[in-house]
């Protein structure tokens, strides 16, 4: 068994993979001042729930864009299990070119999810990630080419209700209309229809830019009440998991 832990911004998914497929999943909050020893815990609680005894995991991937915080993994893991984790940075057997003018710089989760995507689906497409950050990464030929990033949505959402007085935080949802009747309508039709609005806008052009037909998967927690609202994505195509099996896959490639 394999225990894969990706770190954001917002979340933290652990899954665990047995012979190329992901058998269960968990996800917590994000605490960035929480111990090795608390982290600890959450994973021995996951251990438990499977019914499985820390020998039997024989390796941990981790992917991290907090950095604060893969060190309190780190310890967690080796405390544990007696060994360190495989961690996705900079120098790891990728199988792609990153074409970018700092790879460096290139955050794990991308780089985990092009490689899920050139894996799973094909060697030309786009990765939108809906997270914390609202990512469009995109891979041809095994080159990963670049990436952009926009706002998230529920980080652009919590910026509208702090600085805004009058308007209440609201459940986001599509409404009937594009054209709000009352308060909570309007925010939900500019949050929702606005932020598909942008995500056909940078696909329309990262498509352009690319030599072939690119095949667009989606991911991240967002992706369900976006991506039905967007002339180029498809509902079929989002893959919750994308993320995490980009880590178990690199994990492989390094074995």
């Amino acid at each position: 068994m394999i225990l894969a832990i990706d770190i954001g911004n917002s979340n933290i998914d652990m899954a665990y993979f047995n012979n190329e497929k992901m058998v269960s999943h968990y996800e917590f909050e994000t605490k960035k001042y929480s111990t090795s020893y608390e982290y600890a815990l959450i994973i021995e609680w996951t251990l438990k729930r499977e019914r499985m005894k820390e020998t039997e995991v024989e390796g941990v991937a981790l992917s991290s864009v907090v950095p604060s915080l893969t060190s309190s993994f780190v310890e967690a893991i080796n405390y544990l299990f007696g060994k360190s984790p495989f961690i996705v940075e900079p120098g790891i057997k990728t199988g792609i070119s990153i074409e970018t003018e700092n790879p460096k710089e290139v955050g794990a989760d991308l780089i985990c999810n092009v490689v899920a995507l050139m894996e799973e689906y094909g060697s030309c497409g786009i990765a939108v990630d809906f997270g914390t950050a609202t990512t469009f990464s995109a891979i041809e030929k095994k080159k990963f080419l670049g990436v952009a990033i926009a706002p998230g949505v529920g980080t652009a959402s919590y910026a509208l209700f702090e600085k805004t007085a009058k308007l209440p935080q609201v459940d986001i949802k599509a409404p009937e209309s594009s054209i709000g009747k009352n308060t909570i309508s309007a925010i939900q039709a500019g949050i929702v229809y606005g932020f598909a609005g942008l995500v056909d806008g940078i696909l329309e052009r990262q498509i352009k830019e690319l030599k072939h037909k690119p095949i667009l998967v989606s991911t991240g927690g967002w992706a369900r009440r976006i991506v039905p609202y967007t002339k180029y994505l498809k509902e079929e195509n989002i893959d919750l998991f994308l993320t995490l099996k980009g880590l178990y896959f690199l994990y492989k490639k390094n074995l």
